[in-house]
């Protein structure tokens, strides 16, 4: 995978339902001036997405990294829950949308994922290299007068949780990404200059239209009223969505036959039915969550790679008993 396929699996990956509706950065960013926090979370996010990248490489992917813990099956058990929850979230975000009784969009956008999940990460890094071209292009085009300033006051660590929250989204896809990624680092830079760009506008063209936007459940969509942007919202939906199962997927694949199929049909279920809470419970209470812990997350990792792994290695090496 190279530098660019790289920066847009990456970036597929996380301009998902609350990004580009801007639902998400209004709850992170929702400050009197976002450009620098909004920095500062992009350069945290960097650094993540290219030690997740970097773990998978040197461990093997997802699997290797969750074994160097004793409680790497807690971690994954954790990983799997946030994955439900953001997956349910890009569903709440197809279903508003198309706001009718059968929530036609969330049932399709399953169906579009189960096609590009089977085929493993060929498959995402595919969709990816077709369509976050086209949604970056959107969000440049749709962006216009930017606004840096909105008078209301906003949370001080938002953006630190923002970062947190998106690489722990991404770190089972990234993890086993990193194992055939080329230049992971110039990939996660590339694609965090990317996101930086696109959360600029977003935000910009929210502020400069008021509260009539900023309160608005789909706040960039408000901004911009255009109709066609709601298919680019679809669309960078079903980028995340696919990204978000895949956590799920794998595990599932773990099992043969009945059970597998059985699996996987229960945790597309699962879901589709926490999706019914709605896109702005999901993103204004259970998203700060995913922030934490995916902060708590990173230390973990950082703390067994860059410490407990190699303290062990040294007493294995004298022969002692651990």
């Amino acid at each position: 995978m190279g530098i660019v396929r790289g920066a847009f699996f990456i970036i597929g990956g996380t301009i998902g339902a609350g990004f580009i509706t801007g639902a998400e950065l209004v709850r992170f960013f929702g400050a009197k001036r976002f450009l620098l926090p909004l920095l500062l979370s992009c350069m945290l996010f960097f650094l993540l997405t290219a030690y997740y990248l970097h773990l998978g490489r040197k461990y093997g992917g997802s699997r290797g990294v969750l074994r160097l813990s004793r409680w790497g099956g807690a971690v994954r058990i954790a990983l799997m829950l946030c994955a439900f929850i953001s997956s349910a979230g890009m569903l709440a975000g197809l279903d508003a949308l198309l706001p009718v009784k059968i929530p036609v969009l969330s049932l399709a956008g399953l169906l579009l994922s189960v096609v590009f999940l089977e085929k493993g990460m060929g498959g995402i890094s595919a969709l990816n290299l077709i369509l976050v071209p086209l949604l970056l292009g959107f969000v440049f085009f749709y962006a216009r007068d930017l606004s840096f300033f909105y008078p209301r006051s906003g949370s001080k660590f938002g953006w630190l949780l923002y970062a947190g929250m998106n690489s722990f989204l991404m770190a089972p896809v990234l993890m086993d990404a990193g194992r055939e990624m080329k230049r992971p680092i110039l990939s996660s830079a590339l694609a965090s200059v990317c996101i930086a760009a696109a959360a600029v506008c977003i935000l910009g063209s929210v502020y400069r239209e008021g509260a009539s936007a900023i309160l608005a459940p789909m706040p960039f969509l408000a901004a911009t009223g255009g109709k066609v942007f709601s298919v680019a919202v679809a669309l960078a939906i079903l980028t995340s969505l696919v990204s978000s199962l895949y956590p799920l997927f794998a595990a599932c694949n773990e099992l043969k036959g009945k059970k597998k199929i059985a699996a996987k049909g229960i945790s597309l279920l699962a879901a589709f039915c926490l999706s019914r809470v709605g896109l702005h419970g999901i993103v204004g209470y259970l998203y700060p969550v995913m922030g934490g812990a995916g902060l708590l997350f990173s230390a973990l990792c950082i703390l067994y790679d860059q410490f407990l792994e190699k303290y062990h290695k040294r007493i294995h090496a004298r022969g002692e008993d651990t």
